[in-house]
């Protein structure tokens, strides 16, 4: 059985090899630049305090599944504050507004997020990526490895997606929500 020294420098060995992949892995995931390193870091230590409880076999394949789990809990962790902070300001309408109608945007909001939750992957990373954070079509298209049409109908199909289910339910449906989308992706085109 190798020493606690021995399995330490197979698991650095195995990082320093695969921290580029790493980096894209984490990168793919919608993580913010200045987050990669405190992910790898963590991601690090935490195979170290693994493999010194029980010797990993796959030292690369488990950095890989730990800095995706790190990455899916911050991302979570994220999506939770932002429904806080959502249901926050629904609770804070104007004044004129009625307790019924902020009940009716709530209730509104949250069968969005649950057909959201529901769409193919690539339809509802594009749509997050536009709408959450306010990237260009092209950026997302680079993000997701696809290409601008492909983002395109993405976003299209996602937000009809979206439209028809909350019609469905009885919910008004703003109709500037796809006419926003097909604007700015002909002002993109245009640049």
């Amino acid at each position: 059985m190798p020493t606690n020294k021995q399995s330490n420098n197979r698991v650095l060995k195995a990082f320093q090899s695969c921290r580029d992949g790493l980096v894209r892995s984490i990168m793919k995931m919608s993580v913010e630049q200045q987050d990669v390193d405190d992910i790898l870091q963590e991601t690090l230590i935490r195979v170290l305090h693994s493999d010194a409880k029980q010797q990993i076999n796959s030292p690369k394949g488990y950095l890989f599944v730990v800095s995706r789990n790190i990455v899916l809990k911050k991302l979570m962790q994220q999506s939770k504050e932002m429904h806080i902070e959502l249901d926050d300001a629904l609770l804070e309408n104007d004044e004129g507004d009625s307790v019924e109608q902020a009940l009716y945007q709530k209730l509104k909001f949250k069968r969005f997020n649950q057909v959201l939750s529901s769409l193919p992957e690539k339809h509802r990373r594009a749509i997050l990526l536009r709408k959450l954070y306010c990237l260009s079509h092209k950026e997302i298209a680079k993000k997701m490895d696809v290409s601008v049409s492909s983002v395109e109908k993405y976003i299209a199909a996602g937000l009809k997606q979206c439209k028809q289910s909350l019609y469905a339910q009885g919910y008004e449906v703003n109709e500037t929500i796809q006419s926003k989308s097909d604007s700015q992706s002909s002002e993109e085109r245009a640049k």
